[in-house]
């Protein structure tokens, strides 16, 4: 329990360099929330109460960027919606090549149940388990993606606009900080996609057993910050850092949104600290 507690420090000082905990842990002794405005280096950024119904902050949080992977939270959502997480998915050419390293090698012919698909769409953030899933979904798709955006309007989300499932930059593929926080509240009202998202890791198998992967969750903050129940990460060149999160400590519980940053995970503690104190579990 000691080499893990010593691996955790280490890593969070690795991600978070000791200046800025320093500087956090300062704040915390009664200076404002203007440090976060100081320190924090995402273009857009939210913190929102989810009892009060309120921000605590909130910077440039109605103004269009790029989703990334975030996206793939509205993918989980319509999944759910459309097969309750039962079935099974048999992978096809059509879903495969979107990048030349893929985070999962799947290959054409294999079955996977569809909850198997939805912890690789959500640990492991794959771009061919979002394929897989919308077609086994709707039929094709762009019949999911249309449904994506009915979603996003019947939630709120003025300014959303999906164009595919798995959230690579695309022009017109924009969300903002707001309307990325309605849809991460819908998804938190699942909890069979919470306990997903939720999960630090995941062995990955086909239908008939075959290991294919040990999936890790990508949100290195279910281990590193306690209170952090489940979010979802992304990143493309375009987009830079994005992140979605939930951390509930005792009678506080709050949503942080970040996009277009260059380290999400520095953003987030800038987020959290004041709100939430220290880091460590």
């Amino acid at each position: 329990m000691k080499n893990k507690c010593v691996f955790k420090l280490n890593f969070f000082l690795f991600i978070f360099p000791f200046p800025l905990i320093l500087l956090l842990l300062i704040s915390a002794q009664g200076e404002d929330i203007s440090i976060i405005n100081k320190n924090l280096q995402a273009r857009s950024a939210l913190v929102w109460d989810s009892d009060q119904k309120k921000d605590l902050f909130s910077r440039d949080a109605d103004s269009q960027y790029y989703p990334a992977s975030t996206t793939k939270l509205m993918t989980a959502l319509i999944t759910y919606e459309k097969t309750k997480l039962e079935g099974t998915v048999t992978i096809q050419p059509a879903d495969l090549g979107l990048t030349e390293y893929p985070v999962i090698r799947f290959f054409p012919g294999e079955k996977y149940a569809v909850r198997s698909l939805v912890y690789a769409l959500l640990l492991s953030s794959s771009n061919e388990a979002a394929m897989a899933l919308a077609r086994q979904s709707c039929g094709t798709v762009m019949s999911f993606v249309d449904e994506m955006n009915k979603k996003a309007k019947s939630l709120g989300c003025t300014h959303t606009h999906f164009q595919n499932p798995h959230g690579i930059s695309y022009p017109g593929h924009v969300t903002t900080a707001n309307d990325l926080r309605k849809i991460f509240e819908a998804f938190l009202d699942i909890p069979q996609l919470v306990k997903v998202a939720s999960s630090s890791s995941y062995e990955l198998a086909t239908l008939d057993g075959k290991p294919v992967q040990y999936l890790m969750n990508t949100n290195k903050l279910l281990d590193l910050y306690q209170g952090m129940v489940a979010g979802k990460t992304g990143w493309t060149p375009e987009s830079r850092n994005t992140f979605v999160g939930l951390c509930q400590r005792q009678n506080k519980k709050l949503i942080i949104v970040i996009l277009d940053s260059p380290n999400k995970w520095q953003d987030a503690l800038v987020l959290l600290h004041p709100f939430m104190g220290g880091p460590i579990q």
